[in-house]
């Protein structure tokens, strides 16, 4: 399946789950590029899971789609206190 684009928006990212596209949409806008999340996935249960029934697209302005696939090919630093431990349940 090709791309997504319209003559103002043009495509950066597709991915199969909603949260996964947010997250994709609040670096870009932390970065400072307007960016939406077009959920075009289907839903009625029961249903496998499906590629072509789980679409969602995070698009951004066209005229920044370069700028917006350097700041998604930029390396996040994680905070000086994060882990990859599972936390704790409290007792």
């Amino acid at each position: 399946m090709g791309a997504w684009r319209s003559d103002a928006w043009e495509q950066v990212a597709e991915v199969t789950q909603a949260y996964e596209a947010e997250l994709i949409a609040l670096r870009l806008r932390d970065a400072g590029i307007e960016a939406r999340v077009v959920d075009q996935s289907f839903r009625q249960e029961p249903l496998p899971n499906v590629r072509s029934f789980s679409v969602v697209r995070v698009v951004v302005p066209a005229d920044r789609i370069e700028e917006a696939r350097r700041a998604l090919g930029q390396p996040v630093e994680l905070p000086a206190d994060a882990t990859d431990a599972p936390e704790e349940e409290p007792s």
